[in-house]
């Protein structure tokens, strides 16, 4: 895994290794199983996969390899909420809120009413 190079959602992809994830891919078929290992392109091996296909029809599959180009959707487990790569970005978000206040750009934002 190489960290530095790879964005958030990546990032965030690595955190979810040894967890159970859904994948949805382009052709309509969803993979839910346990993620063994995720890489930058996205490509994910899950294990004790259940494979639905377009159709509804639902089997088992001891592992498969998904290349990353393919995915539609991935769902990750909800407590990746509180993971660190998170963390880092709300601090960031924060940081670049309050120098845009400072700026006095913040004049330019329309009001949600």
């Amino acid at each position: 895994m190489s960290g530095s190079t790879a964005g958030i959602p990546i990032k965030l992809l690595y955190e979810a290794e040894g967890m159970k994830i859904t994948a949805e891919m382009k052709n309509g078929e969803i993979y839910r199983g346990l993620l063994l290992n995720a890489e930058e392109t996205m490509n994910l091996t899950l294990s004790d996969v259940v494979r639905t296909s377009k159709n509804g029809q639902v089997s088992k599959v001891p592992s498969v390899y998904l290349r990353g180009s393919m995915v539609r959707f991935i769902s990750l487990p909800e407590l990746l909420v509180d993971a660190p790569v998170f963390k880092k970005v709300v601090s960031l978000k924060k940081r670049a809120e309050a120098e845009r206040g400072a700026g006095g750009a913040a004049g330019n934002k329309r009001k949600r009413e």
